[in-house]
């Protein structure tokens, strides 16, 4: 195994041992084991498999795919509600800025420089101002 290889292995049991990677997991878990969460998860799911498939057809139907959209938003916001939803949304937001840390890590000692922020990652805390 190369040096290369040995460090991409320690870099992902260091990612997996990692609060933000527990954290997430958890959060995940606690929240599909929510019957509502869960049942609110299958319905969006099984709207976006049917939405895909109609809007593949060449003959797709407009009001249909509103009407798709539309209960797909709603079950969005009941999601976005629910406790255990927004655990796990944070919890992945917080291992999210990690991996971004780490990849700008990766970058500088690669290129030399210092990663340019192409883009609104949608945490504020480290943000300049929106452009």
């Amino acid at each position: 195994m190369s040096k290369v290889t040995e460090c991409a292995r320690a870099l992902g049991e260091a990612i997996v041992a990692s609060e933000e990677y527990k954290n997430v997991q958890r959060t995940e878990h606690e929240a599909m084991s929510d019957p509502a969460v869960a049942e609110a998860m299958g319905r969006y799911m099984e709207l976006k498999n049917k939405l895909g498939e109609i809007m593949c057809r060449p003959d797709a139907d407009a009001e249909t795919i509103s009407a798709y959209g539309k209960e797909m938003d709603e079950i969005q916001q009941k999601l976005n509600a629910m406790p255990a939803v927004d655990a796990m949304t944070a919890a992945r937001q917080q291992f999210s800025e990690m991996m971004n840390q780490v990849n700008s890590v990766l970058e500088y000692i690669i290129t030399g420089e210092l990663p340019q922020s192409g883009g609104c990652s949608g945490n504020c805390s480290g943000c300049s101002g929106c452009h």
